[in-house]
């Protein structure tokens, strides 16, 4: 049998429903004006990913049915023709990926070989996440046993016996009451980053699989990733970084394997972390920080809010402001600076 990483073990949050859109025609307070526009009807997002490339918006939301019937039908009312699309699914996280693009490179080599198409990735502090289609939720979770063993569970039949009677513990649930200032355990903050973006295929995040292992090989861990709805149709934008050094050797990997792929890079820029108590079940988390960066006039190059995280890049030169901006919006006890 091949090598096989041990993690700690994954979940699926079932019977949701994914959201894309593509907005290439407003400035960049879209992100804002949307989830502003969620927020006043109460709406929870479960999953939400935004990014800018070459002057498009994409987002990715996730949410329970109710919730997006209604995200739908004010889609359609305020933004018109807009170009968006929807879906029933599930969100699996994986966990702990610890940054190693080793654990992405597995799980993206395996979906591939697999045919399996992630609607939507995102990292957060702890795990790794993908929307999945709900006809191919089955097929990605019997995947993950070939590059992966799991400390409670040895084969699927184990993990989906070990699931019964836990499917309600998996739902979020709006927060009965409303924080003046969300709680934050901590503010995360790494400088010296540059941010590549690409824009491929679906069926090719596998091929991207065999340059992140060649990463891992670089002795480099992921800060950021997270792909994005494009405004070409079948193909999405896949923005990550990593640290500055050896980022003449990352290109030539990407372009080796994709060669049409890669449209930017960015750098240096500075990626922040955060996770709180309530991160994912209180709606207008996102956009209270959304709303706050605008008002900073900070340029903020993408976002993914995903397993009671949020993390975000931006330029480095707007550091100061972006702390300031968090600040204002959450409660924040400290800011752990990391190397």
């Amino acid at each position: 049998m091949a090598h096989q990483t041990r993690l700690g073990g994954f979940k699926l949050l079932n019977d949701v429903v994914w959201i894309s859109l593509v907005e290439p025609e407003r400035d960049k307070g879209f992100p804002a004006e949307f989830c502003g526009m969620l927020a006043g009807e109460k709406i929870n997002l479960l999953f939400l990913t935004c990014g800018n490339q070459g002057g498009v918006w994409g987002l990715d939301i996730v949410a329970d049915p109710d919730n997006a019937s209604k995200a739908s039908k004010l889609i359609e009312e305020n933004f018109g023709k807009i170009n968006h699309d929807t879906a029933k699914g599930s969100v699996l996280s994986l966990f702990p990926h610890k940054s190693d693009p080793e654990i992405t490179a597995a799980l993206l080599n395996v979906f591939g070989k697999e045919g399996i198409e992630p609607n939507a990735l995102a990292y957060s502090n702890s795990s790794i996440s993908a929307v999945l289609r709900e006809e191919i939720v089955d097929k990605a979770t019997k995947s993950l046993f070939e590059p992966f063993s799991f400390s409670a569970y040895r084969t699927p039949a184990d993990w989906k016996l070990a699931q019964k009677g836990k499917e309600q513990l998996y739902k979020e649930v709006v927060a009965s009451y409303q924080e003046k200032q969300p709680k934050v355990y901590a503010l995360e903050w790494q400088d010296g980053q540059e941010l590549l973006r690409l824009n491929l295929n679906r069926r090719d995040l596998g091929l991207m699989g065999n340059a992140f292992r060649n990463f891992a090989g670089l002795d480099r861990v992921f800060t950021f990733l997270v792909s994005n709805p494009s405004n070409e149709t079948k193909t999405a934008n896949l923005s990550f970084c990593l640290p500055e050094p050896g980022r003449g050797k990352r290109t030539d990997m990407v372009q080796g394997l994709l060669p049409e792929a890669l449209t930017d890079r960015i750098s240096p820029v500075s990626v922040f972390s955060m996770n709180g108590p309530h991160f994912g079940d209180r709606y207008g988390i996102a956009s209270e920080l959304l709303t706050a960066f605008d008002t900073a006039r900070v340029d903020l190059l993408a976002l993914s809010c995903s397993i009671h995280s949020i993390t975000g890049v931006v330029p480095a030169n707007q550091g100061d402001s972006t702390i300031q901006a968090i600040q204002g919006c959450f409660e924040v006890p400290s800011v752990i600076r990391k190397p």
